[in-house]
């Protein structure tokens, strides 16, 4: 360790994929390929097979006898875990599709965690052709989900280069400089993802994660999708200034940052989405000083057309992906009512003993 202790999201969950404007987007190679981690456990097994179930009782586990834990939920079910990093040393990961990982050093660095030695083939061949349909629908809506997601994607395009002429862009590299000459240089560069936000089968969802552990909260009050400049600009000069750093991307606009946190100093800047953390200093950053008002007056009934386009587009990609969840939870119910849980329960106490 250098110079500073650091301040890290340890306990508070973030996400390490998304639903996206380019399809499923997983940053698990970011996040579960660092070359710290010393283990990795790969869980494989069908849905309603037990893997939340097992993620859950380790984090219980580990964080009873006083480990650190990084908890990253499922893009498309928020309340399921999708993986654990354990002290920054051991992960476990549910490593299924779409975000399916092989064992890349097996036996030197990954172990393949099979449940589905835990299930009655027999029961499941039996109601074949009702998880073929189940499956087939759910894929089906995925598809048409991520085409919506798309034409959001090409709306939020359109603003950006609406909204390109009309910014100042001088004189907020000039803020955003005076921001980085308060934050000290760090010990060495690194930049891991890890994403506040997500579209998925219960809808958009937020976690406050970033909010909740800033020493530093400074709350961008955008203005015409501007808020992401900043947060690029902060990026980089992070960069230089050899800073290890935490970023969140949009969910849907996945190459746009909505969320900045150096790790040294705990100072943490993020795009205003509603409600924030009670009894938290924060300082408002109003993105409406780097824009020509007169230049965005032009081009505000275009801006409130895509919008409203966008709005309808979005709300028809989150039901589509509720029915895709109606499909999975049916899967799901399927899987469970064959599989021997007495003995998966007997596996998961003896795997969470000798996990650390």
């Amino acid at each position: 360790m250098g110079r500073w202790e650091t301040k890290s999201l340890s306990g508070e969950p973030l996400f390490a994929a998304s639903n996206s404007g380019k399809g499923f987007f997983s940053f698990y190679e970011d996040v579960f390929g660092r070359r710290e981690l010393e283990r990795r456990y790969l869980i494989k097994g069908g849905p309603g097979t037990g893997k939340n179930r097992l993620l859950q009782r380790v984090a219980e586990h580990v964080s009873k006898g006083g480990h650190t834990v990084e908890y990253y939920r499922c893009a498309s079910d928020p309340d399921s875990l999708d993986g654990l990093v354990i002290d920054g040393r051991i992960a476990v990961i549910d490593a299924t599709a779409p975000h399916a990982l092989d064992a890349e050093l097996p036996g030197a660095r990954d172990e393949i965690v099979n449940l589905g030695v835990f299930w009655d083939s027999e029961a499941l061949a039996a109601r074949k052709e009702e998880i073929h349909a189940l499956t087939e629908k759910k894929r089906a809506c995925y598809a048409r989900g991520y085409r919506l997601l798309a034409a959001c994607d090409g709306l939020y395009a359109d603003d950006r280069a609406l909204t390109h002429s009309v910014v100042k862009h001088e004189k907020l590299a000039h803020a955003v400089d005076r921001h980085l000459s308060k934050i000290p240089h760090g010990d060495g560069f690194s930049l891991l993802p890890g994403l506040s936000d997500a579209v998925g089968m219960k809808g958009s969802v937020h976690l406050d994660s970033y909010e909740v552990k800033a020493e530093h909260l400074f709350v961008i009050d955008d203005i015409a999708h501007t808020g992401t400049l900043f947060l690029r600009a902060l990026l980089t000069g992070g960069m230089q200034k050899e800073c290890a750093m935490r970023v969140s991307y949009h969910p849907i606009h996945v190459g746009e940052p909505d969320a900045v946190y150096f790790c040294h100093t705990g100072d943490c800047f993020v795009i205003g989405k509603g409600e924030l953390p009670a009894g938290k200093e924060i300082t408002h950053i109003n993105m409406k000083r780097f824009v020509d008002v007169d230049g965005l007056r032009g081009i505000r009934s275009k801006l409130r057309m895509n919008g409203r386009m966008y709005d309808a587009l979005l709300d028809a990609a989150e039901e589509t992906l509720r029915e895709a969840g109606r499909h999975h939870f049916a899967l799901e119910s399927i899987y469970m009512s064959c599989m021997d849980f007495d003995a998966q329960n007997r596996f998961v106490r003896s795997f969470c003993e000798r996990i650390l």
